[in-house]
């Protein structure tokens, strides 16, 4: 009978959205009480249930497709009674379908979830928190905003300036020495204004942009800028270089605080050594010149995800993401500020 497969379909369906979403709440808990990378993944296998995280929507797409049928003899017979009822027949499938259908949205978070966890304890960071044993004793807020009034970079919006996503580390180079590292996103807004016919300024739109750097603390280099993007640098990096090789002027702008101490700064091998840093990068690179601090600022997203798999849809290929899946730009800073470093 029709209405028996029908049950047994809805049946079946519940069994297997069940499974799922149980499977989703048994990895809310692995992500929390996991303590590092490898409990994650020894967590994910072996499963030792079923391994889905598909939802079953089978049975509400047809039943939409079945109303959205039901719904077209209206408008081509919409004084008769049987498309009437064959409408209002249809609204109620395609309502019913909106109902029962299983959004994706639960599975993504619990992902998204999973691979923040993963990110931090892989790469040992620490979000939310400022570097430890650094003598800048100030609640969040606060540290935030001092590192953003010491650089002249982080103006760039005319509606807000905020250093949204953050996540304190410990870069270690080859030689053993240990660096305290902050590593942010900048999210910038800009108004876009037009004059009416009364010449009123009147706003158009809201234009977000964001970008991305690191800050490192106890550097000895003091009071020098250089930039690849052309950025207009203003107090304290007053005083505009210029390198004795024309190639490297053309693809980078120096600046310092002071015009004798950058001129004993700027070495023909310290220049060398910028210009290898910022061979495959675009950005600004500053140290203060009294905090002993070094920003780094540019458009390469480092808390991106780059992974093989193309497509989440079990446990299995979850592990594999997990287990793979890398933070190239944010490796690739590491590995080449550390080695400028030493």
């Amino acid at each position: 009978m029709p209405i028996d497969t029908v049950r047994k379909s809805i049946h079946i369906r519940r069994r297997k959205n069940e499974v799922v979403f149980r499977n989703i709440a048994r990895l809310w808990d692995l992500g929390r009480n996991a303590h590092s990378h490898q409990d994650i993944l020894d967590g994910l296998h072996p499963w030792n249930a079923p391994i889905t995280l598909r939802f079953e929507n089978l049975l509400p797409r047809l039943l939409a497709i079945l109303g959205v049928l039901m719904v077209l003899p209206i408008f081509v017979q919409a004084s008769h009674l049987w498309a009437q009822l064959s409408f209002v027949a249809g609204l109620m499938m395609v309502f019913w379908a909106y109902l029962s259908y299983e959004q994706d949205d639960a599975v993504e978070e619990v992902i998204e979830f999973l691979e923040r966890e993963t990110i931090a304890k892989k790469y040992q960071l620490q979000f939310g928190r400022q570097p430890q044993h650094i003598s800048i004793p100030l609640n969040q807020a606060h540290f935030m905003a001092h590192l953003k009034n010491l650089f002249p970079v982080f103006n760039r919006g005319s509606v807000s300036n905020d250093i949204s996503n953050y996540a304190s580390s410990v870069w270690e180079d080859e030689d053993g020495k240990q660096h305290q590292v902050l590593v942010f996103q900048y999210h910038y807004i800009n108004e876009l204004k037009v004059r009416d016919k009364n010449g009123e300024e009147v706003r158009i739109k809201e234009v977000h942009k964001d970008l991305w750097g690191v800050f490192v603390f106890d550097i000895d280099v003091q009071g020098i800028a250089i930039t690849s993007m052309d950025t207009p640098f203003y107090y304290p990096f007053s005083f505009p270089w210029n390198s004795s090789d024309i190639q490297i002027n053309q693809k980078l702008k120096f600046y310092g605080s002071d015009e004798m101490n950058t001129a004993k700064l700027m070495s023909p091998g310290f220049v060398l050594r910028v210009a290898d840093f910022f061979k495959n990068r675009h950005g600004d690179l500053m140290f203060h010149p009294q905090s002993n601090i070094l920003c780094f600022l540019g458009p390469q997203d480092l808390f991106k995800i780059s992974s093989k798999t193309a497509e989440i849809e079990d446990v299995s290929a979850l592990r594999g993401h997990l287990r793979t899946f890398k933070l190239i730009a944010l490796e690739n800073l590491q590995k080449d500020l550390t080695i400028f470093l030493k």
